[in-house]
């Protein structure tokens, strides 16, 4: 595939490996959000991804940035009387919220939301399989961990993420997203250290969020996460690589023979 720009570029220079143009919106917010992250440029910190949506956003924001990518798993989860509303999200880790309203609706008891949050939590186990192939999550103590997904609805499965990386007791936790509605990017807002977003949730990106111009499933995200891994994985090869051939050149410089 031909590179249409000179943001089609890595920033070593190097043409994206086998880049999916169906999610080339969510990349480029990606990109734009590593704009407005500028100071974690090339730092100690670690993107985390919330799958699906967020991998292909996050990918590009950790290329931009030169940082580390990974995921942390989370699932929102219904129940059956009201299957159009969020009842809670689970992340692995531990993290969980709950959608307290729910209680004062009939039908909806304590029992039936734990008994939905336990089918979460099998599914989260059988996605860590998938996404990280057995792999723990890396090191996430004393140093700044980017939170990405494309979009925050009731902002329920962010502060699930949220609570289990308190956990692991991060320098600082920052979560970025393209777009996100008022009520949502609020809660977040007072659960993270910094909340990074390309709107404020006005009328006219509200529905954005769940209209990018292609579905992503979970088995193309776990694609594109091992796509962008195996990349950087190149990148950090070729960047010692040409460290150790700077060194060498200036260590013969030093210890050449005299003339």
């Amino acid at each position: 595939m031909p590179l249409q720009s000179a943001r089609d570029l890595e920033p070593y220079g190097l043409p994206l490996a086998d880049r999916d143009d169906r999610y080339a919106d969510r990349a480029a917010a990606g990109r734009d959000l590593a704009a407005l992250l500028q100071p974690y440029r090339g730092g100690r910190a670690i993107v985390l991804a919330l799958p699906p949506g967020g991998v292909a956003a996050g990918g590009e924001l950790a290329r931009a940035l030169r940082l580390p990518l990974d995921v942390l798993i989370a699932r929102e989860f219904v129940i059956r009387p009201y299957p159009a509303i969020v009842a809670g999200a689970l992340s692995e880790g531990g993290g969980l919220c709950m959608n307290a309203a729910l209680l004062r609706l009939p039908g909806v008891s304590l029992t039936g939301l734990w008994s939905e949050a336990r089918r979460a939590r099998q599914e989260i186990e059988t996605l860590i399989a998938t996404y990280r192939r057995g792999r723990p999550l890396p090191s996430l103590g004393r140093r700044p961990v980017i939170l990405v997904d494309d979009g925050l609805n009731t902002g329920l499965l962010q502060l699930a993420a949220l609570a289990a990386l308190r956990q692991y007791h991060p320098q600082r936790c920052i979560v970025a997203t393209p777009f996100g509605t008022p009520a949502a990017l609020g809660r977040v807002a007072r659960m993270a250290d910094e909340l990074v977003t390309l709107t404020h949730g006005t009328g006219e990106h509200q529905d954005a969020i769940t209209h990018w111009q292609q579905a992503l499933g979970d088995d193309d995200a776990a694609t594109l996460l091992h796509r962008w891994q195996m990349d950087a994985e190149i990148l950090d090869i070729g960047r010692a690589t040409r460290n150790s051939a700077a060194a060498s050149v200036r260590y013969a410089g030093v210890n050449g023979p005299q003339g």
